[in-house]
């Protein structure tokens, strides 16, 4: 398989079919391909729990002394509780939304990119919509809810086994404390690399998996069963082209902290702007709010109108950025699989070939 041919192809397919932007920006907003680069994980640090003593004392009041906490009306706790639940529903609501929309918008990519390599018909976004609407979207999430599901629950039984040798702190002898606890931290890091290998492997087989059920219609298990055994005949294409997208994927990566350093001029007047266009809404329910209530909860309820409208506004960039490079790597992919599987029809025909000339020598008065 010529690599380098199916990147090319894959950009100019990225480039010239704009109606794939739509669902890759989807992909980026569900699946967080859209989000600037973070320095950690997103919960590195100490963490402090807090109690009510921390900003009450036992008696109910402020730790200064003379002070006490007024008590809340009873209208002001219902309406507090009243939008704790509203937004849990909007955020239940919100979660299975960004679901179907992650499956569909899939589907709609993989296919779309499938259809134009054999008819050469680009389709419109609401094409796409009717096209990602389909079985396969509800198997794509089948498949990444079997996979993942199952890998998560083999990860937890191997953290489970980690724990076992630090049973040893139940005894009363030192010899085996030590024993166990430096027999724990080994299988820690052991199981670390199993699942950092698995983890991998595993992503690299999805996308085969997601592809026999997008473009060859097949069910869950027969599209986990097609896929393997794609990836397993062409195992060194497969290999090649992932350590190729790893290079591909090291390079945006630096490229996407270069721009952040060039255009940092940029990203302070997006902060601006977002500051502008959160703060007045957020200002005007903060201050209409403070005329029937008091306290916090004004400010409170104009950050939840103010702060996604900022997020919002810084996010774009990166959302529109992040939703191209998911329509080049599902591109790539979608590339790959379909050169693999014109191989394996090749080979099939190869061999289809050779046996007809062994029985054809084989077969008397044939010369």
């Amino acid at each position: 398989m010529d690599q380098i041919k199916v990147l090319k192809r894959a950009w100019e397919i990225t480039w010239r079919y704009r109606a794939l932007w739509v669902f890759g920006i989807i992909l980026a907003l569900t699946t967080g391909g859209g989000l600037p680069p973070r320095g950690d994980g997103g919960n590195g640090g100490a963490q402090y729990q807090f109690d009510g003593e921390d900003f009450f004392g036992p008696n109910g009041r402020f730790p200064v002394p003379g002070f006490t906490m007024p008590e809340v009306p009873t209208a002001v706790v219902s309406l507090l509780i009243a939008i704790g639940v509203a937004l849990a529903c909007v955020t239940l609501i919100v979660i299975i939304a960004s679901v179907v929309a992650r499956f569909v918008s899939e589907a709609a990519l993989l296919r779309m990119v499938d259809d134009y390599e054999q008819t050469g018909e680009q389709h419109s976004v609401r094409q796409g919509f009717r096209v990602g609407w389909s079985r396969s979207a509800w198997r794509l999430f089948l498949i990444n809810l079997l996979v993942v599901g199952s890998e998560v629950v083999a990860f937890i039984l191997l953290f489970a086994l980690v724990l076992l040798p630090l049973l040893a702190w139940i005894t009363q002898s030192t010899i085996a404390r030590v024993i166990g606890t430096v027999a724990a931290i080994g299988l820690f890091f052991l199981v670390l690399l199993i699942i950092i290998v698995v983890g991998t492997a595993t992503s690299l087989l999805l996308r085969f998996f997601r592809r026999a059920c997008a473009l060859e219609g097949l069910g869950v298990i027969d599209s986990i069963r097609r896929g393997f055994e794609l990836v397993r005949k062409h195992l060194g294409d497969v290999a090649l082209m992932w350590l190729i997208m790893l290079g591909v994927r090291i390079g945006l990566t630096i490229a996407t902290i270069a721009a952040v350093i060039l255009l940092f001029p940029v990203i302070l007047a997006l902060i601006v702007l977002g500051a502008v266009l959160g703060g007045v809404p957020a200002l005007v329910v903060g201050g209409l709010t403070s005329l029937l209530l008091e306290g916090a909860v004004p400010w409170v309820l104009a950050g939840v109108i103010g702060l996604p409208i900022f997020i919002l506004v810084m996010a774009v960039p990166w959302l529109f950025l992040g939703g191209v490079v998911e329509v080049f790597k599902s591109s790539v992919w979608t590339l790959t699989y379909r050169e693999l599987r014109a191989l394996e029809g090749l080979a099939q025909e190869s061999e289809g070939g050779a046996a007809g000339e062994l029985a054809a020598l084989d077969t008397p008065g044939v010369a």
